[in-house]
């Protein structure tokens, strides 16, 4: 038997393309564990992988707390103890419609011990976690929530009447990466392959026409990314783009989900080469510092259009609260060029707060509500 008291233990999972990050938390809202696992977007891995994969990240998560001792040895490995959360928020990349959400409620629900319909266990979309920041702030009503990490999506909050939820009231994107996910890592990296790919292009129809005709040195940025992607010409990499992604492990059997989800992470590796060389100061090459600012620039005005829309005549950007989560916020240059070409058509607004941790901003949220009313 578990030595505290359950029923005051929260988790909150924050599930991307890249990576999940699962919090445990009391009812006082203290940060009792975290712990990460793999890639755990529904849609590209499945709902059962994604599921094992946060049991295991939770499972690490529990383990490291010190005056908890479960008895997980006779358990299913796909389980979690019956009561052992008292609420649980599954915020997923892949979970956007209620569709999503009546497919996937039945598994989690066994998974952590709920009746499917239960509202202590909550299944949103990963960018709803970047909502919760605004609830402690008296001076907004809305929330823009931008998420561009590997992949990318928008989304609009208001707080209820009580100020201490909130409501969806707007979506812009998240159609995974053959469909949207502009301004993520993934679509920097995809428009830096295109720019390879028509400079060798361009190079070869060069040589067609003049055979004599000395080609110009490949640009350090192209370079630099032939050799991120283990590549020796642009020939390769659109061969090595469209192979076979999978990989045979023990969690993920080689698959054509496996294979998608791997060839999205795989493309996105190249996003951090393309913003060294936008925003650093070491680069040397002033041809492809402005190659890679270039991309960048094309990279994130889809981003300043969706807050655009989302703001419309349904958000005051001077009452909002403007939420950034995902790897690409790390980097203050691509954060500087959104707020620019957002100030530029008039949206500033009241706060813009880059969320570290998504996942402990949900447990913040879930013991806030549990809490007793004033």
């Amino acid at each position: 038997m578990p030595s505290v008291d359950l029923p005051r233990w929260h988790l909150c999972v924050d599930g991307g393309g890249t990576a999940v990050k699962v919090v445990v938390a009391s009812s006082d809202g203290a940060h009792l564990a975290s712990a990460t696992g793999g890639p755990c977007n529904v849609k590209s891995v499945g709902a059962s992988t994604a599921l094992a994969t946060i049991v295991a990240a939770t499972r690490k998560a529990l383990s490291q707390i010190p005056d908890l001792s479960l008895a997980l040895d006779g358990l299913d490995p796909l389980l979690l103890p019956v009561g052992l959360f008292t609420s649980v928020w599954l915020a997923l990349a892949g979970i956007l419609h209620k569709s999503d959400v009546d497919a996937f409620a039945p598994l989690a629900a066994r998974v952590f011990g709920f009746l499917p319909d239960d509202p202590a266990l909550r299944i949103t979309n990963d960018g709803q976690l970047l909502g919760a920041p605004c609830l402690a702030m008296a001076q907004v009503d809305t929330a823009i929530a931008l998420v561009a990490g590997t992949g990318s999506v928008a989304l609009a909050f208001a707080k209820d009447s009580s100020g201490r939820a909130l409501r969806l009231i707007g979506v812009d994107g998240g159609w995974g990466y053959l469909l949207g996910d502009e301004g993520s890592g993934f679509a920097v990296a995809r428009i830096a392959i295109r720019r390879l790919l028509a400079a060798h292009d361009a190079a070869t129809t060069a040589s067609l026409r003049d055979p004599f005709a000395k080609s110009p040195p490949l640009l350090a940025l192209f370079s630099d990314l032939l050799a991120t992607f283990g590549v020796a010409d642009a020939a390769e990499l659109v061969d090595r783009t469209y192979a076979d992604h999978s990989l045979p492990t023990d969690a993920v059997p080689p698959s054509f989900t496996s294979s998608e989800s791997n060839r999205k992470l795989w493309i996105a590796v190249g996003a951090p080469v393309v913003l060294a060389y936008a925003f650093g100061a070491s680069s040397t090459c002033r041809a492809s510092v402005q190659m890679a600012q270039s991309i960048v620039e094309e990279a994130v005005s889809p981003l300043v259009g969706a807050v655009e829309r989302l703001a419309g005549g349904h958000v005051d950007p001077r009452r909002a609260l403007l939420s950034l989560g995902g790897g690409m916020w790390r980097t203050e240059g691509y954060r500087d060029l959104l707020v620019r070409g957002l100030e530029k058509r008039g949206l500033e607004f009241a706060a813009v707060k880059v969320v570290e941790s998504a996942a402990a901003e949900g447990a913040h949220a879930l013991c806030a509500q549990a809490a007793p009313g004033p």
